[in-house]
This record gives structure tokens, C-alpha cells and sequence, in this order.
């Protein structure tokens, strides 16, 4: 009928200039939230968990010693009330002990464990094992944690995440320290040098141990990759498994991944059978192993799916594709099964919430949201990568040289294989400018919509200036040794991502009771001015 053309302003995307950018993306959105943790302050837990120690310190100023009373502190609640070892330790050892200045260091801790988790992951399945481009790679972790982060919902998960020690230490902590040790068991096979796997297999068993004493939500993951690698590795020992992309040195350090395996198990069950379960377990409801099973499937679909997903997520996904594209240019190892592998993905999503409603019969507090939340980005930009490159695998076929890159165009030159395809750069682009507009459409009349644009409104109007002045207030009244019956004033300013729980009016509530024993009280209340 007729036709025309319209101006080519679609420039190829260099791969490395992408992924500074978005490096540079994350670490500017990180830059308000470790701000605000300037302006964090202890509660609840952190006066229970952290009390022997303090206590300790604040009379002899001895840090050793403080060191050693916390390990004593974590072996009477393992034995006493629960479990999980690792993560009580953890816990024990709060910032606030050596003063509550320290506590500001709460989100760096967490947000950087991380983040470092996420990347060390990231580049050994990449880079070490599938011998895939660095800087796809780098894109593909850094997109990751911008929407485990910042697409965080709000109402209270935020500071459960990020800034509220002793939910955070347990939880976000030890979650980005299970994608360290998983790195580490891959490793220890795909390292090029032997010495670097043998240094690599060594600190995979001993950290496999004390992940095991993670947080059951954790814990009870990387115990089924534990029997996972274990089924492996007797399916390869038996040759109805071959491992793909491994020299016979790594071949043969395949055959010491038993023990990092067999060493998170036996930490796991140093978690799961101790008498202090018992008693917990008396103190509340939970379901049956079958019913929190199927309860752990049926909130994969609906909190997740329905409630805490959102456009981004999805666009974040597509803007993937092209990224995964590439990358799977250079991937010889042939991926078969992508529906067995999203059936794997969402049961181990689901397996996240298992434990807390086995143990607790609910996923309502904040940080266990967060951990479902994180596993499920995790798991669909894995499911993202596998089906677009098992869609290559099938349409072009697999690489048989990693020196080139091929793409829909044929083999392209040195120089442009460190760019995508003009195609592939236009939907970069579209992705990005819709992430921007839609973000502005949202942020506008929601400036809480997203984690770093909520601290910016807690910085910016100067609620986390009042929020800390008001604490330090308090402190001048529990510090004074001639009162005894402490009335603190209420909380004018509640900062989203900072305010977590308060006392009460009710001097017998345990946070009550917890804060007046942390600062030599008698009694501590809340007061309405």
C-alpha cells in the first residue's frame, strides 16, 4: 500500500558500558538507605538477644570478653528455646551491645552481605561454571538485587529487611550468606587453579556447618541442595550422570563435594533435633508437615504472584531477555528441561515459607515475607535465563566457539560481539525508558513506593532527624541512674523504614520489661504526651 521509513537513532549497546551503568544504578540507589541507617535505633529483640553482653560490657569494657558472654548467651537460648545456632549468635552480638551509636551500621552489615552474596553466586554459575561474559553477568546480579531491594513492599518489611538488627541478621544476613556458600561448592569444582578449589572446598565445609544453624527458612533450602548434589554425585559416581564443562582436575574435585553437602546436613539437624525446639514449639500454634506443605504452595501463588509482584518485576524480566540472549551465545553446556526446571524454582520458593508454617502457622511478620520475596525474584530471573537459552539452544543451536559470538546476523567480529545486536539494543532501551516513566508515574503520588525513595522522604522531610533526636531523648532518661520508673514519650515521628516497635503503656509487656532489664530499671512505660 505504501511504505516509509522512520530514523534509525538506535545506537548498538556496548555490553561493558551497560553494565557499569547499572552498577552505578544500584550503588546510587543504595546511597540514600545507608544514609538513613545514620539515623537507626535499636528495639525489641535487640534488647533480649543482646542483654547478657551488653550488660558484660558495659561493666568491664572488655570486647573479648563480651565476644565470649554472647556465645554463652547463644548456647543457653539453642538449648533452651531454639535452633537455629548460627543466626543466634548472630543476633547475640548486636551493635547496640558496645553502644547504641553502633547500631548505624545495621544496614551496611546486611545490605552488603547481600550483595556480595548475590554477585559471588552470580559470577561462579556464570563465569566458573558455564564460562559465560563477566559483564552479562554483572547486569543480570545487579538487576536482580535492585528488585530484591527496592521492589520491596511496604508496611513494615523494609525495616525487618534492612535496618532492624535482630530480624535482619537472621534473615537477610544469612540469606545472602547461602548464595556465598553455594558459590563456594561451585568453586571448589570450577576453580582453574587446584589450589583455589582445595581453599574453595575447605571454606565450603566449614561455612556448610554453620549455615545449617541458619534460620530454618534458609536452612531448610540449602538442605535440599545439600541432598540435591548428594543425589549428584551418586548419579555420577554411578555414570547415569555426566558433568559438562569440567577438565579432569575439576572432575576430580567433583569427587570431594560430599563434604561441604554432608556438613550443612549435619548442621541442619544440629538445628532441627535440640530440646529447645520442644519447648518452643509447645509455646506456639503450627500445622502438620502436609498441610504447611500445601499452605507453602498456595502462598507462592497468591502472596507473590498476586500481592507482592508488580510491573517492574515483569518488565525487569523482559528486559532480561536480550541480556540472557547474548549470554547464551557462548553456552556449550545444552539445557533440556526448562518446565522441570520452573516446577524446581517455584517448589523451592514455596519450601522458603515451609518452615514458618510448620513452626508458627503463618507467613505475616515482615522479614519472613522478605526472604519469599527474594528467593521468588531470584528464582524467576534463573527460570528467565534457562528459557531463553534453552529458545537459542533450539533456534540457532548451541556455540561450539567461545572465541566469537553469534547472533541472528550470523558470526559478527570481535568488536561487535562486546555490543548487542541493534534489536536487542532497541528492547534494552524500551524497558529501561518504561522503567523510568512507569517509576516516575508511581513514585509521584507514592514517594514510599519504592525502598530508596522512601529513605529519600524520611531524609527529606526530616522524619529520621526527629525519629533519632526523640530516641536520644529517651536515652538521656534510661541513663539516668536516679530514675527507676522511666516514662518515655511517644514516638511524634515513626519513619517507615526505620520504626519497628515500640514500648508500651503497659509496663508488664515483655519489650517493657526487656528494655527496663537492658538499662537498670525497674519499670519502663510509654507515656502520651
Amino acid at each position: 500500500m505504501f511504505s516509509y521509513n522512520t530514523p534509525n537513532f538506535i545506537k548498538r549497546i556496548d555490553v561493558k558500558k551497560l553494565s557499569i551503568f547499572f552498577t552505578v544504578l544500584y550503588v546510587l540507589s543504595l546511597i540514600p538507605m545507608l544514609v538513613l541507617g545514620f539515623y537507626d535505633w535499636p528495639s525489641a529483640d535487640d534488647y533480649t538477644m543482646a542483654l547478657q553482653p551488653r550488660l558484660y560490657f558495659a561493666q568491664t569494657g572488655n570486647i573479648f570478653g563480651t565476644v565470649i558472654e554472647s556465645l554463652k548467651k547463644s548456647w543457653w537460648v539453642y538449648s533452651q528455646y531454639e535452633g537455629y545456632f548460627f543466626s543466634i549468635i548472630l543476633t547475640c552480638i548486636a551493635p547496640n551491645v558496645f553502644g547504641e551509636g553502633f547500631y548505624v551500621i545495621t544496614p551496611f552489615i546486611i545490605i552488603g552481605m547481600l550483595t556480595f552474596g548475590v554477585c559471588y553466586f552470580f559470577d561462579a554459575l556464570f563465569v566458573r561454571v558455564w564460562k559465560l561474559d563477566r559483564h552479562l553477568s554483572v547486569i543480570a546480579a545487579m538487576t536482580t538485587l535492585i528488585l530484591m531491594i527496592q521492589c520491596l513492599s511496604e508496611g513494615g518489611m523494609r525495616v525487618e529487611a534492612f535496618y532492624w538488627y535482630s530480624g535482619a541478621i537472621n534473615y537477610t544476613f544469612t540469606f545472602g550468606m547461602a548464595f556465598f556458600w553455594l558459590g563456594l561448592v561451585l568453586r571448589s569444582v570450577y576453580e582453574n587453579s587446584e589450589k583455589a578449589r582445595k581453599k574453595k572446598l575447605i571454606w565450603a565445609a566449614f561455612w556448610g556447618f554453620w549455615m545449617g544453624g541458619a534460620n530454618y527458612l534458609t536452612a531448610l533450602e540449602l538442605a535440599i541442595c545439600s541432598v540435591l548434589t548428594l543425589f549428584i554425585f551418586f548419579m555420577i559416581r554411578k555414570d547415569l550422570f555426566k558433568l559438562e564443562g569440567a577438565d579432569k582436575a575439576q572432575q576430580k574435585s567433583f569427587g570431594y563435594i560430599w563434604i561441604p553437602a554432608v556438613t550443612n546436613l549435619i548442621g541442619f539437624a544440629c538445628s532441627c533435633f535440640t530440646p529447645g525446639n520442644l519447648v518452643r514449639s509447645a509455646e506456639t500454634a503450627h500445622f502438620g508437615p502436609v498441610k504447611a506443605i500445601l499452605l507453602s504452595i498456595h502462598s507462592t501463588l497468591d502472596m507473590m504472584f498476586n500481592t507482592m509482584a508488580r510491573w517492574e518485576l515483569f518488565v525487569a524480566l523482559v528486559l532480561l531477555i536480550p541480556v540472557f540472549w547474548k549470554m547464551a551465545g557462548n553456552m556449550k553446556q545444552k539445557l533440556s528441561h526448562p518446565v522441570l526446571f520452573a516446577l524446581f524454582a517455584f517448589l523451592m520458593v514455596s519450601s522458603n515459607m515451609t518452615p514458618a508454617f510448620f513452626a508458627v502457622a503463618n507467613v505475616e511478620a515482615g522479614r519472613l515475607k522478605v526472604l519469599a520475596w527474594m528467593e521468588f525474584v531470584l528464582m524467576l530471573v534463573l527460570v528467565d535465563f534457562y528459557f531463553t537459552t534453552w529458545t537459542r539452544q533450539n533456534l540457532v543451536g548451541i556455540s561450539k566457539d567461545r572465541s566469537a559470538d553469534k547472533s541472528a546476523e550470523g558470526t559478527v567480529n570481535a568488536a561487535d560481539s562486546r555490543r548487542f545486536s541493534e534489536r536487542s539494543s532497541l528492547v534494552l532501551m524500551l524497558c529501561l525508558a518504561f522503567l523510568a516513566a512507569g517509576s516516575c508515574l508511581c513514585v509521584i503520588p507514592n514517594a514510599r513506593y519504592y525502598s530508596t525513595t522512601s529513605a529519600i522522604s524520611d531524609l527529606a522531610t526530616g522524619t529520621a532527624a526527629t525519629y533519632r533526636k526523640e530516641n536520644l531523648e529517651r536515652l538521656e532518661i534510661l541513663r539516668d541512674d536516679t530514675v527507676k520508673d522511666a516514662a518515655l514519650p511517644e514516638h511524634k515521628a515513626q519513619p517507615e523504614m526505620l520504626f519497628y516497635w515500640d514500648v508500651t503503656p503497659d509496663k508488664g509487656e515483655w519489650i517493657n520489661t526487656a528494655t527496663a532489664n537492658y538499662y537498670y530499671k525497674d519499670t519502663v512505660v510509654l507515656v502520651n504526651e
